[in-house]
């Protein structure tokens, strides 16, 4: 893989323009799940210092939170058609905008999401999923015809849409993309030829503020109760949506050399997870998984869990490790990840390839019964969420947006 020399972001930068009137674009804004709290953030933020229209087909509203709403109609499904129907939708509704608020000083999206986008922060790419699924190496076979069919979407999904982020990072509009780690500014280059001139990188972080050591302990008997978990049996939580590449084909290889451990696994693929069953019970593990739905107060977890894993196969800067760092929950994290290019050993345990099943087992069994260990490792934790906040990626954006409206005010003599 290619490495780009994009600028990195050490510190935040800070805003120099006036209060702006900017267009946020994002398929959907709530704050289940761990991009999805980032990117409601960054909002959040914007919303407070600037005037922002947002284009959205769904939007949890946050009383905090003041913003003119333009609902994005969608055909709702299969996932490719959703997402092909937003990007047209959005587009022709951000145009229409232009046109009726004569104009925007900025026009910000979380990837690809429509055409007339001038700074987009990126958080996936693609082309990298794509090649993770035709290797063939991080999931097990399907267990169904259903299982199959749904495969083959995913796998058509992320095809077609690295087409669209293709042209999309390449767009004449598109003025900044700020990649949220170096291993993402090295994928867009790579896969999508995105030029040095364009990226940025700016590492994500977390809001420490928002997760308390001491509220995952007070909370920890009560959660371990309601989810019918033992005292004095460890438990590792395994949170993510996109299994393949949060490596839980790998986890539960490794989990079969770990005895007397039990594993809970969160994420929207728990309501498609009949091959991992399957594959669970030839492992002989299936009677030490606890499969559980996503859950807005995600500190609930964190808090009934002895260790997160999160040793991805592939994670451009998973907000799981870090928010679970900053209330007080030791990790295991893949070298394979963003958060792995701020994360000291002291800080967390990083094993270099997640396919390395003795690796990653011996990494368990160490968490597990070296207390020691874990005290050091929720200390150092707790101290680099605090030192890594999580609105450099905003502050990155806001810097630029702010920059590209005093060229358009000088270039044009006024302001829309």
């Amino acid at each position: 893989m290619a490495s780009a020399p994009a600028k990195v972001v050490q510190q935040p930068p800070k805003a120099t323009a006036a209060r702006l009137r900017i267009a946020v674009v994002t398929p959907e804004l709530h704050r289940t799940g761990g991009t999805e709290r980032a990117n409601a953030e960054i909002v959040a933020a914007f919303a407070r210092e600037h005037d922002v229209c947002l284009y959205a087909h769904r939007w949890t509203p946050d009383p905090d939170v003041k913003l003119c709403f333009h609902r994005v109609p969608v055909l709702p499904w299969p996932g490719i058609v959703r997402f092909l129907s937003f990007f047209a939708s959005a587009s022709l509704a951000v145009r229409r905008g232009e046109r009726r608020h004569g104009g925007y000083d900025g026009i910000y999206s979380p990837g690809a999401n429509c055409r007339q986008v001038s700074v987009s922060t990126a958080w996936f790419c693609q082309a990298r999923q794509l090649d993770l699924f035709r290797s063939g190496r991080h999931r097990p076979r399907p267990a169904s015809l259903t299982d199959w069919l749904k495969l083959g979407h995913r796998w058509s999904y992320s095809w077609i849409v690295a087409g669209v982020e293709r042209r999309f990072y390449r767009s004449e509009r598109l003025e900044r993309v700020i990649a949220q780690s170096r291993l993402l500014a090295g994928d867009l280059a790579h896969f999508y030829g995105v030029s040095e001139s364009k990226l940025e990188v700016a590492h994500g972080g977390v809001n420490a503020g928002t997760f308390d050591p001491a509220e995952r302990l007070a909370l920890r008997p009560r959660v371990r109760a309601e989810l019918g978990l033992p005292d004095g049996r460890f438990v590792f939580f395994f949170i993510g949506n996109n299994w393949l590449i949060k490596g839980l084909y790998h986890v539960l290889r490794a989990l079969a050399e770990v005895p007397g451990v039990l594993l809970a696994v969160v994420g929207a693929d728990v309501e498609r997870r009949e091959s991992w069953e399957q594959f669970s019970r030839e492992l002989g593990v299936a009677d030490r998984i606890l499969y559980l739905p996503r859950r807005k107060d995600v500190i609930a977890y964190y808090a009934a869990a002895d260790a997160l894993l999160a040793p991805s196969v592939y994670d451009t800067f998973p907000l799981m490790p870090m928010e679970a760092m900053a209330c007080g929950l030791p990790v295991i994290i893949s070298a394979r990840t963003g958060v792995a290019e701020i994360v000291g050993p002291e800080d967390a345990l990083v094993v270099s390839n997640p396919e390395n099943t003795p690796e990653l087992a011996a990494a368990m069994r160490r968490m597990a019964d070296d207390a020691g260990l874990r005290a050091r490792l929720v200390k150092n934790g707790r101290a680099l969420a605090e030192r890594n906040p999580w609105d450099r990626i905003q502050q990155a954006v806001a810097r630029e947006l702010c920059a590209q409206a005093l060229d358009h005010l000088s270039s044009n003599g006024h302001r829309h």
